[in-house]
C-alpha cells in the first residue's frame, strides 16, 4: 500500500455519525500520527474539497466533494447485473415469470424479465412499457410518492381494462397507503384477465423507490398460499438488493 494513500483514508474514516467534526490533535490521537503529518494529509484533503474547517470552531469535517462521488458509485450502480442471481432465486422458487421495471411518468417499463421452466410464457418484452395505476410494480412504487405526485400519476378516468381494474381515483389513492404499509402490491387479474401478479419495491440509500420486482403467474397456479409465499419470497429479495443499493432501513 502507499502509505500517505492508507493515512488520507484513515482520516476519512475518523468521522461518523458520532463523530462529524473534529479536531486536529483529536484525529492525529486516534490514528497515532503526530499533528504536523495528519496537518499536510488534511491540508490536500482540503483543497480537493474531501475535507472542510470550521472557520469559527477550526474544527474539521467531510467536504461537499464525497456527496457528489456518493451519488456517481449509486447511480453506476447495475441492478441487471448484481441483482441477478437474487432475481434467479425468486425463479427458482416460485417458478413464475420475475420481472424488473423502473416508474417512468405514469408508466412502469421493464428493465429486465426472466422465465422459468415451468411458468406460462408472458407477452411482455425489456423496454415494455404498461401503465403504472393497474399493474402492481406500478402500484408499490406510486404508493412511495408524496400524495400530490400520486394524483398527478392516476388519471381522472381511469381506462377499465377488465372488470377487476379499479377505476375510482380517490379508491384506489386510498389504497396506496395500505400498500406502502405492507411492502407489497397485487395486481388481481386488473390489467389482464388470467393473470396475477405480486410486486414489492427496491429501496435506494434515500429510501425512496428505485425498482419494482414482481412474479406473474397465471390465476389457476396463483392460489392464495402461492401469493403469500411470492410476497415473503419478493419482500426478502426486494430487501437485499435495496441493501447493495444502500438503504439502511
Amino acid at each position: 500500500m502507499v502509505q500517505s494513500v492508507d493515512r488520507a483514508i484513515s482520516i476519512l474514516k475518523c468521522f461518523n455519525e458520532r463523530k462529524r467534526e473534529l479536531k486536529l490533535s483529536e484525529i492525529a490521537e486516534q490514528l497515532g500520527l503526530n499533528k504536523s503529518t495528519v496537518h499536510g494529509i488534511i491540508n490536500t484533503l482540503k483543497f480537493h474539497g474531501l475535507i472542510e474547517q470550521d472557520e469559527k470552531s477550526q474544527k474539521y469535517r467531510l467536504g461537499l466533494y464525497l456527496i457528489m462521488l456518493g451519488e456517481t458509485v449509486v447511480n453506476s450502480l447495475d441492478v441487471r447485473s448484481f441483482g441477478l442471481p437474487i432475481v434467479e432465486d425468486i425463479c427458482q422458487k416460485l417458478e413464475e415469470t420475475v420481472h424488473v421495471c423502473v416508474l417512468d411518468c405514469t408508466d412502469i417499463v421493464y428493465i429486465d424479465k426472466r422465465e422459468c421452466a415451468n411458468s406460462i410464457r408472458i407477452s411482455t418484452k425489456i423496454g415494455s412499457k404498461f401503465p403504472a395505476y393497474c399493474t402492481a410494480d406500478g402500484k408499490v412504487l406510486i404508493s412511495y410518492l408524496d400524495r400530490s405526485k400520486q394524483l398527478r400519476i392516476i388519471p381522472d378516468d381511469i381506462p377499465k381494462f377488465t372488470t377487476n381494474t379499479i377505476t375510482d381515483k380517490m379508491e384506489f389513492v386510498n389504497q396506496l397507503d395500505k400498500i406502502r404499509e405492507n411492502g407489497y402490491a397485487i395486481d388481481n387479474e386488473e390489467y389482464e384477465v388470467g393473470l396475477v401478479c405480486v410486486a414489492a419495491p427496491v429501496l435506494d440509500h434515500t429510501g425512496s423507490p428505485k425498482y419494482g420486482i414482481s412474479v406473474t403467474g397465471p390465476r389457476i397456479r396463483m392460489t392464495e398460499d402461492k401469493i403469500q409465499e411470492a410476497i415473503d419470497v419478493l419482500k426478502d429479495a426486494a430487501h437485499r438488493i435495496s441493501v447493495r443499493l444502500g438503504y439502511k432501513g
